[in-house]
């Protein structure tokens, strides 16, 4: 079952708002949560990533509690050290994923003891990481 990620979150919440105020834009949603509305929509297209950052700032002005803002977080960086398993020169360290995917350290490795956990992803005997195969 995909995860709920922030950016589906972000779009819920913004229909929601154009369903009950037809005139509601963009620009007013991106005002609401006090950031740029050019960057709200390369957001919301999937062209910018959200950090860590981003998702308890938005998660915040949109008043969701914290337990579901720290779930969220802790999806957005699964999605993004997924994506880094997927890039043609990956490396299986925490360091080198942390600076391709401009995360910290230690939420790396949170991350990928979760993707073990959750039995996303698997560990080879060579130090190597590969996601794991869906039946």
């Amino acid at each position: 079952m995909p995860a709920v990620t922030f950016c589906i979150v972000l779009n819920a919440e913004f229909e929601r708002r154009r369903a009950a105020n037809r005139r509601y834009s963009l620009r007013s949603f991106a005002r609401d949560l006090s950031v740029d509305h050019s960057t709200l929509s390369q957001i919301l297209r999937g062209k910018r990533r959200l950090t860590g950052r981003n998702v308890r700032a938005f998660g915040r002005r949109l008043r969701l509690p914290a337990p579901e803002i720290a779930e969220l977080c802790a999806v957005e960086n699964e999605c993004a050290v997924l994506s880094a398993l997927d890039r043609p020169n990956f490396q299986a360290d925490s360091r080198w994923v942390a600076s391709m995917i401009g995360i910290p350290l230690d939420d790396v490795n949170v991350t990928l003891q979760r993707l073990l956990r959750k039995r996303i992803v698997t560990m080879t005997t060579r130090a190597r990481w590969q996601r794991v195969q869906e039946a």
